[in-house]
């Protein structure tokens, strides 16, 4: 019992250590989900940030191009407004005056913002006015050439000097005489950084760089574009850049590069985030635990002490029946082979009854205890004692050496006589009667071993009671007990192998039917391939309970041969047992055999014992009439065997009478008998059921029966049983 409570309390330990795990495992299993949710928000918010930045830098462009648009359509205006004065600057040239060119000029800042100045270029690119203007920068006169090359100005980008920083548009002048000529203004990128500026969001930078030099940066919203000269990226710096996108028909292109610390500190949030939401649900899921884990400390000690109540007996505090039965199974299936020890005892003691009668149930349930006492004191640790009834007792001895059973259970005897109560004085000499059992090869169950111990108590009480029996001993009673438990471990181990044999015995009909008639008969195939005659293990199989698992093999296996056999039309008889009869669920599982294997009901008879019937009369009719009405049909085994066969034939609706062949096998010698079957047929006759005589041994027996008209005959004079149907192995 100690070793029992050590093994719960170990259990339940094991329980609180798994719940435990569960709660880590859990809350690391939140860290991780909401890491990864921070991440994926974190990439997702990098997503939606890539598509805003696309959106920024699609309107940017598109108010640049509108922007140059415009300056162009401006221009274009001012040269129709200017037309004359335009025209007399070009048609001067290099005698042009400053002061007529700063009227035009300063006539075009006021129609045009942030116009710096104006230059007339020739078909050549060389400028008209540089006396007034001064010569092109040298990057000016590079677009200039470009344009004049291609016709188009495509390479539109900033020009910078150690004063100023523009960039320079070119029209075709209106003025033109002979030769292509052009207006060159010069701009100041004002509206271009507004641009920049309008669009920028807080967490971002813009830029105007270079696409034919990507480290050259023009213009930037985070830099100071009063100054002249341009930015140059050091090192890696362009990789930083998180979108860039080129202005068509310019040297630029758009890039936008976010704060370096916005994506750090969006990282960071989002990590602190799951990091606290983490360790609130951390907190919840462990104060649930340890809520959950207070409540399951209290319901483990409530179900111990019920645990404990249920497999312990309430007077004495030892195992009941139900928990010892429970240990010598696993006892018995864990044993090894060539372990030689190992015991069980049955102890009863004698007379017990006197004590309650004369002194009272108090002093016989004190008695009890005592003894109960004494049996925990004697036993090893590893031992099990158990109360199984009112004055009986059980002790498993799990390693006790064959050798020394029986000095061990004369000790236990003797300890028995010995104990006292004060209230009982002298007067009571209690006794035990003790079977013991060793836990052997042949041990195969522990209801073998109860069933077994019973056997050796009863004889030691047959002896006069005080004394050992071991059940393993030449006894004839007991030795005829062991064959008996040998044959239904044997019937078990076939069944479950599947090495039960089918025979068939044809009855012939006497009277000229054609139809053939088999009665089914089992066999059974041991362990080492012998064939078991039916008398050897069916009677055991009955008185033990075994009998219906073989009914229903047969009725199962039958229905799977003849359904092998479609061209087959033949009726088979199948006994059935008084215990099948009894058992109430047979008509159901019949009823499925037959549609799974899609027989004919009228093919088959089912054959009950007059005994068998009689025993379980009510159950019996029950059944008959379920089958009857479903299509079989019935006949009734041995009849004449019992003394009111033909009282009960009156209440039993079966179609055929099987006459026991008692009184067949010597009709041809035995006038008596003749005159009995001769009755039993004229019997029949008038209830118009058919019969069928056993044991027909010879011609003259079946002439007889022929002559008195005998539906069937049956005998090895007339077919002797013939091996039909064996499961493949």
């Amino acid at each position: 019992m100690i070793k029992q409570n050590n093994q719960q309390q170990l259990k339940h330990k094991k329980e609180l250590n798994t719940s435990k795990r569960v709660v880590i495992l859990t809350s690391i299993v939140i860290l991780i989900l909401l890491v990864w949710q921070a991440y994926s928000a974190s990439k997702i918010h990098q997503s939606y940030q890539e598509s805003l930045m696309d959106s920024i830098t699609d309107r940017i462009l598109s108010d640049y191009q509108e922007y140059f648009t415009q300056l162009r359509l401006e221009i274009d205006l001012f040269q129709q407004k200017q037309f004359n004065a335009i025209k007399q600057l070009q048609q001067q040239g290099s005698t042009a005056n400053k002061d007529d060119y700063m009227a035009v000029l300063n006539q075009l800042r006021s129609d045009i913002k942030n116009t710096r100045l104006f230059a007339l270029i020739d078909a050549q690119g060389e400028g008209s006015l540089a006396h007034i203007t001064g010569n092109f920068l040298p990057d000016c006169e590079a677009e200039i050439a470009s344009m004049l090359a291609s016709g188009v100005q495509t390479q539109l980008f900033l020009h910078r000097s150690k004063s100023s920083i523009h960039f320079d548009l070119l029209q075709p002048l209106s003025t033109n005489l002979t030769e292509q000529n052009y207006l060159f203004v010069a701009f100041n990128p004002d509206v271009l950084i507004e641009l920049l500026a309008k669009y920028q969001l807080p967490h971002q930078q813009l830029f105007l760089m270079r696409a034919d030099n990507p480290r050259e940066i023009e213009l930037t919203t985070g830099h100071d574009n009063s100054k002249y000269a341009s930015l140059l990226l050091q090192g890696d710096e362009y990789s930083s850049f998180s979108f860039v996108k080129p202005i068509p028909n310019t040297r630029w292109q758009l890039a936008i590069r976010l704060s370096p610390q916005y994506s750090s500190n969006l990282h960071q949030q989002g990590l602190l985030k799951a990091i606290v939401l983490w360790l609130a649900l951390t907190l919840l899921i462990y104060g649930f635990y340890r809520q959950q884990k207070l409540g399951f400390k209290k319901h483990q000690k409530v179900k111990s002490a019920l645990a404990f109540v249920d497999n312990h007996d309430r007077l004495t505090g030892l195992a009941n029946r139900a928990n010892f039965d429970r240990q010598l199974t696993e006892h018995i299936n864990n044993k090894q082979p060539d372990n030689n020890s190992g015991v069980v005892m049955h102890i009863d003691l004698d007379k017990f009854q006197v004590i309650n009668n004369s002194f009272g149930y108090g002093i016989g349930d004190k008695f009890l205890h005592k003894i109960s006492l004494m049996l925990r004191e004697f036993i090893p640790d590893n031992a099990t004692v158990s109360r199984l009834g009112n004055d009986e007792f059980a002790i498993l001895l799990p390693t006790l050496p064959r050798e020394e059973v029986n000095t061990y259970a004369e000790t236990l005897c003797l300890l028995v006589q010995k104990v006292r109560l004060d209230e009982l004085k002298s007067e009571s000499n209690v006794t035990a009667s003790i079977g013991v059992i060793i836990l052997d090869e042949s041990v195969f169950d522990a209801k073998q071993v109860f069933s077994s111990l019973g056997q050796a108590v009863s004889l030691a009480k047959e002896k006069g009671r005080n004394r050992v029996q071991i059940y393993q001993s030449d006894d004839l009673q007991l030795v005829q007990h062991a064959k008996e438990m040998e044959a239904v471990h044997e019937v078990a181990e076939a069944i479950k192998a599947d090495r039960l044999i089918l025979y068939r015995q044809r009855l012939k009909s006497l009277q000229g039917e054609e139809t053939d008639h088999f009665e089914i008969l089992v066999r059974m195939r041991s362990a080492c391939g012998n064939i078991v005659a039916p008398n050897e293990f069916i009677p055991a199989a009955e008185k033990y309970g075994m009998i219906r698992k073989i009914d229903y093999w047969v009725i199962e296996n039958t229905f799977k041969k003849i359904a092998s056999l479609p061209s087959e039309h033949s009726v088979y008889s199948i006994n059935l047992s008084g215990l099948t009869l009894a058992d109430k669920d047979i008509f159901a599982q019949i009823s499925v055999l037959f549609s799974r294997y899609q027989i004919a009901p009228e093919r088959i008879c089912f054959e009950i014992t007059e005994t068998s019937a009689i025993s379980h009369l009510a159950s019996a009719l029950h059944f008959i009439e379920q089958m009857i009405e479903f299509g079989c049909s019935f006949s009734l085994d041995d009849f004449g065997s019992g003394l009111s066969s033909f009282s009960y034939l009156q209440k039993l609706p079966v179609d055929t009478i099987k006459i026991d062949g008692v009184f067949v096998r010597d009709m041809d010698t035995n006038k008596v008998n003749r005159i009995f079957v001769e009755n039993i047929k004229r019997t029949a006759s008038a209830m118009h059921k058919k019969t069928v005589a056993e044991f027909v041994e010879n011609a003259d027996i079946e002439r007889i029966l022929t002559e008195i008209g005998i539906d069937y005959g049956q005998g090895y004079h007339i077919h002797k049983p013939e091996p039909w149907y064996e499961s493949q192995q």
